[in-house]
């Protein structure tokens, strides 16, 4: 595939760097000791070492430190499953800003309590994630209170490529990163980084049989209106926002898709945790799964698998151990 550049978009991520540098250290590139031998070097990029938990506070710093002191004091409005609220969360209290999460009714009581324990207001809503994100919206615009979308922004987007600079600074020929695939927010940064930095390096997306909104999207043409299924990969879970700038970095970075059922991922899940001694949730064990599908292809190369996050339920790590 021939990836243009996304100048802009890798300039804003260049612009993260250095703005998020003093709330966001470098997250450890570990090798992993049971994917990898003497020829194959399996990289996990720890980002569930993050202070909340996961990735998602990369993008949330970068949006908030990115806005001005009067749009701060109107406070921010945002939509999340979990993570990317619980980022809010953080930088809401570290900037004294009033903060608005709109959430699934069905959200993992971990990442509940990840949020609230900042201080922000939780709002819960009924079905498909996306509808906490039209919610959110319409609750911002009625009250004009900036909204932060998890994925639809350039200054997210910017925040999560950080990654791929980090990536590059360990490893300089890396032929591949697996990256488990939702709003494509995390997806979008790390490819257009890599396009910049090290352009033969192969960007796989994978994403659960279950919720698969951005995959089938690009397949299409165009994002779809698509109902999902439950998956323990409740970070990449649900529809995707019409009109959304990751599907277009998706479609044209992205260079091999792959999806992966609730048993391949709750296995990927079992292997990063008994390799590394931390907890991963079920977003983790999805890219996992997917570097397992193809473990054959990439025998004497270099790959890093992004750990996007740590935080899961008691009960549900306990059923999965």
């Amino acid at each position: 595939m021939s990836k243009k550049l996304g100048t802009d978009q890798f300039i804003e991520i260049a612009k993260a760097s250095a703005r998020i540098k003093h709330v966001v250290a470098p997250t450890p590139l570990r090798l992993s000791k049971t994917l990898s031998d003497s020829d194959t070097r399996v990289f996990f990029k720890m980002e569930n070492l993050n202070p909340t938990g996961s990735f998602k506070l990369r993008g949330a710093a970068n949006k908030i430190l990115s806005m001005t002191d009067a749009e701060r004091k109107k406070g921010v409005v945002t939509a999340s499953t979990g993570n990317h609220g619980a980022g809010v969360g953080y930088m809401c209290q570290k900037t004294g800003t009033k903060g608005t999460v709109f959430g699934p009714d069905d959200m993992s009581q971990a990442k509940y309590d990840g949020i609230v324990s900042y201080g922000v207001d939780v709002v819960k809503n009924e079905g498909d994630p996306i509808n906490g994100e039209k919610n959110a919206r319409k609750f911002a615009a009625e009250n004009d209170i900036p909204f932060i979308s998890p994925y639809n922004d350039p200054q997210i987007v910017g925040g999560q490529g950080t990654i791929g600079f980090e990536l590059f600074s360990e490893v300089q020929d890396l032929d591949a990163v697996f990256i488990s695939l939702g709003g494509g927010g995390l997806m979008s940064g790390i490819a257009i980084a890599m396009a910049n930095l090290s352009p033969k390096t192969k960007i796989i997306a994978v994403s659960p049989s279950n919720s698969n909104v951005m995959m089938q999207s690009v397949a299409a043409g165009e994002v779809l209106d698509l109902p999902s299924d439950p998956t323990l990969s409740d970070g990449t879970a649900g529809g995707v926002e019409m009109g959304t700038i990751t599907f277009e970095y998706c479609r044209d970075y992205v260079d091999e898709y792959l999806e992966v059922s609730e048993e391949e991922l709750i296995e990927g899940l079992r292997i990063f945790i008994d390799d590394t001694n931390t907890i991963g949730e079920g977003a983790v064990g999805v890219a996992v799964a997917g570097y397992l599908k193809q473990q054959e292809k990439w025998t004497s190369k270099k790959v890093a698998i992004i750990a996007c996050g740590g935080n899961i339920s008691r009960s549900v790590l306990k059923e999965i151990l």
